[in-house]
């Protein structure tokens, strides 16, 4: 059984090494070599102990397994999508170590991070997905998401990255 629980500062290792553990394993092959060796476990505990005390305590939750090894985390809030509408939140980040997979931790962090959106008042969630990163679109259409038609380009050390964007009413 999945325990999703709130991330505090002190999650910052935890986030950070499921984060950058997750970029090498999901995207390798799928963008170039550059950009995940810029992904440092170092650079990313800097960042999460920064952004951590920007998020109210239920837009970054984070995931353990029954031990209580910290397993996956999602961040959710606002969308950052300049035409949202006011009613419309985003999962910004949903990452699960790949020894947690098809183990129900990445549908447990959705629906907590989509119950949270709810409570903050959105109707309806979008979230970014690598448009090459066939498994975590699997992943969202199993769980009721569907692509809305939106695609961007996120750069990334110089690098562009396509993404295709999913959509679900709350």
């Amino acid at each position: 059984m999945t325990l999703v629980r709130p991330a505090t500062l002190d999650d910052a290792g935890d986030l950070a090494r499921i984060h950058v553990d997750t970029w090498r394993t999901t995207y390798t092959g799928l963008i170039p070599q550059v950009v995940l060796a810029a992904m440092t476990l170092d650079r990313a505990v800097e960042r999460w102990q920064a952004v951590l005390p920007l998020h109210t305590p239920h837009h970054c939750l984070l995931a353990e397994d029954p031990a209580g090894d910290a397993t996956g985390f999602v961040r959710c809030g606002p969308s950052r999508d300049e035409e949202a509408s006011g009613t419309t939140g985003e999962i910004q980040a949903l990452y699960v170590q790949s020894t947690s997979w098809s183990t129900g931790t990445g549908r447990a962090l959705l629906k907590a991070a989509e119950k949270e959106l709810l409570a903050d008042g959105f109707t309806e969630a979008t979230s970014w997905v690598l448009a090459g990163n066939d498994r975590a679109r699997r992943f969202y259409q199993r769980c009721g998401w569907r692509t809305d038609g939106g695609t961007k380009q996120e750069q990334r050390e110089g690098v562009a990255l396509d993404e295709v964007r999913y959509r679900h009413t709350l």
